[in-house]
């Protein structure tokens, strides 16, 4: 539930106990009745069901319930009237939200809705990749859906909130929970669902990177050792430091750097760097290359390119759009 819908509710219940309480405070005043026989007479006012239960009305309480009626009754039955139009939104909107996310496929799990969490999805939708949230926390949960992420209520170490999230058609899992045993559990069972899946994870404590490893996860990151290498490389590599900023972080910047596979029947499958001449021809900078299980550094412009290269480049949008078409089948 959103804070639009928690903000409906809570309105209607408002009125609904204003309403309540100004009517006994008439009945008070008027017939000069107990508090409790005043409350229990106006709610038996304003739900049409009777007054022989506690007392008789003189004049003025006659008239008086005839404008509690009128004017009660109608504002009771649009806040009743509400709050059923509001809990079918409700119902209807997680419903369309599992419809999507049964739909997705080749996407992003995101385990936890934290400082991390958020900072991954954020470089997710930057990027235009299609994910989805597992949070348990129902604060960040509604925190997710505030900002329109797809997200789901539940422990992401469960099989069962895992499979809601189509973990079988998922290309990657983010496991960004500051608990490093959390961590391990999601792995291991996204594993077992999903062979294929690629795995990052979050560990806060040194000895849990070589657990989460055997698990299956592709890559273990600690934010403390990140940190603590970035803050050094700011005081002796600056200049390094605001250029990768601007590469990965600034969007202000027209300035990429971007991961592409070679697929079957690409046209540079065969060629050279230097034959095929992607810097003149498209403006984008070839940094690395991953073959055969190596990264290689600074290419050699005779270096082969093959099927499944993956290419690390350099360059804008859209010269890094025009390589994407060109490492695809021609």
């Amino acid at each position: 539930m959103n804070s639009n819908f928690s903000k409906r509710f809570l309105t209607d219940i408002c009125y609904l106990i204003g309403l309540i309480l100004i009517g006994s405070l008439g009945f008070l005043l008027i017939e000069k009745w107990p508090i409790l026989d005043c409350l229990f007479m106006t709610v038996i006012t304003l739900t049409t069901v009777g007054y022989d239960e506690v007392r008789h009305l003189d004049n003025n309480g006659k008239i008086y319930v005839i404008f509690l009626i009128i004017l009660g009754c109608g504002l009771v039955l649009y806040i009743l009237s509400d709050l059923v139009q509001l809990f079918m939104e409700i119902n209807f909107a997680g419903k369309r939200m599992k419809d999507k996310i049964k739909k997705l496929t080749s996407h992003q799990i995101v385990c936890g809705f934290g400082r991390t969490g958020q900072e991954v999805c954020d470089h997710f939708k930057q990027n235009k990749l299609s994910f989805v949230i597992i949070e348990s926390d129902p604060i960040h949960y509604n925190l997710a859906i505030e900002k329109g992420y797809l997200a789901i209520l539940g422990d992401a170490s469960i099989d069962d909130i895992l499979i809601e999230a189509s973990v079988e058609k998922a290309s990657g899992i983010v496991c960004a929970l500051p608990d490093d045993t959390a961590n391990t559990f999601i792995a291991l069972s996204a594993k077992g669902l999903n062979e294929k899946i690629s795995i990052v994870s979050r560990a806060a404590n040194p000895g849990s990177e070589a657990k989460l490893k055997r698990v299956g996860a592709k890559m273990v990151i600690s934010p403390y050792v990140i940190c603590g290498r970035r803050m050094a490389s700011a005081i002796t590599h600056p200049l390094v430091c605001q250029f990768l900023d601007v590469i990965m972080h600034s969007p202000e910047y027209d300035l990429r750097m971007e991961q592409v596979l070679i697929e079957k029947d690409s046209s540079l499958i065969g060629s050279t760097l230097k034959h095929a001449n992607i810097k003149q021809m498209i403006g984008v900078m070839i940094l690395a290359i991953y073959q055969n299980g190596n990264l290689i550094t600074n290419p050699p412009p005779e270096m082969l390119f093959g099927l499944g290269d993956e290419l690390i480049a350099l360059g804008t949008d859209e010269s890094l759009n025009k390589l994407k078409s060109l490492v695809k089948a021609s």
